[in-house]
């Protein structure tokens, strides 16, 4: 690494309304270009172009907040963060699995906001590249600063675009370390042999049973980012500022507040969106309609289309209002 800051010829700092969706489909051919060091280039990346928002995030909520404690301002960044990271990450599954590496990834770099949001509430430099270090070792990547600043000596800065070039094989696995470290299959803090094997089991079961009723995602996904979102916080909280409220926040004591209608709504909408399927089939069988197979047969088709067509739609105006 060289000097202390990222200002190395390559792209600038995100847009303020670009999301990080966008973001994430401009990282991911630099992945496809340097797959076995995936994290470091999504670190790198995240400073790079999430460093200066972060400062200006800070500012502005100070603005707003004249007269909030450090906690106070604590509490927003990670209950924003949770919220980004759950509207960026939770949102595809099912037909939309060739769009899971954008997904994750796009999760990935809305945790990163939110990591250097707390580095500049506890003083530190957003934009320079000992965050880069930083964010590899609360993601678990590195067990110290030592050692993620000696690896990230050997990590090209910026890889030629490599989309189109990787094996499936080599892509799937780049998948994996991506939940890994979402903690949605094995990542955080480290388990058991059987705890890991049963919670692969259940990712499993999960990814087979969205394939058909696509919308099992979103609100698994949703909670699993949530909890794992807020201890990441947690350790960030510990990681910056030593002895300060990070225990309350793993511990959930009501340290950070997603709003409650906002919940309840979102959940609203996803039963009925799953629940409509179910309702159309049994309504379908019921009538006599018969399509292939008999009675379990039309139930299977029509549960199966209607829950496709369901998520289609569901997709589409996740998109046009991310765009909004």
């Amino acid at each position: 690494m060289n000097g202390d800051g990222l200002n190395d010829g390559g792209p600038g700092p995100a847009h303020p309304d670009e999301s990080a969706t966008v973001q994430a489909q401009a990282l991911l051919p630099m992945i496809w270009a340097d797959p076995q060091h995936m994290p470091e280039q999504l670190a790198f990346f995240a400073v790079r172009r999430f460093g200066p928002r972060a400062v200006a995030s800070v500012a502005r909520r100070k603005q707003r907040k004249p007269l909030a404690g450090d906690d106070e301002l604590r509490r927003d960044a990670i209950a924003h963060g949770t919220r980004m990271t759950i509207a960026d990450g939770a949102a595809l599954g099912g037909p939309f699995m060739v769009l899971m590496p954008v997904s994750f990834v796009a999760a990935l770099l809305s945790q990163a906001r939110m990591v250097l949001e707390l580095a500049v509430l506890a003083g530190h430099d957003a934009r320079s590249e000992r965050r880069v270090a930083d964010l590899l070792v609360l993601q678990d990547v590195y067990p110290s600063t030592e050692a993620a600043t000696g690896a990230l000596n050997e990590v090209k800065r910026h890889p030629p675009g490599g989309r189109g070039r990787l094996p499936r094989r080599t892509r799937w696995s780049l998948v994996v370390r991506m939940a890994e470290i979402l903690g949605i299959m094995g990542g955080g803090e480290k388990r058991g042999r059987l705890q890991q094997v049963v919670s692969t089991a259940l990712i499993v079961a999960l990814f087979l049973v969205g394939m058909v009723l696509p919308l099992i995602w979103v609100p698994a996904l949703a909670a699993i980012y949530r909890q794992n979102t807020l201890r990441l916080g947690a350790k960030a909280v510990q990681y910056y500022t030593p002895g300060a409220a990070g225990d309350r926040i793993s511990k959930r004591k009501r340290f950070v507040h997603v709003p409650r209608a906002a919940g309840i709504a979102a959940i609203l909408r996803v039963l009925c969106l799953a629940v409509v399927p179910f309702v159309a089939a049994a309504a379908v069988v019921l009538a006599g309609i018969r399509l292939a197979g008999g009675f379990w047969g039309t139930a299977l088709i029509v549960l199966v289309v209607l829950s496709l067509l369901a998520a289609g739609a569901w997709f589409v105006h996740h998109r046009r209002s991310r765009r909004r």
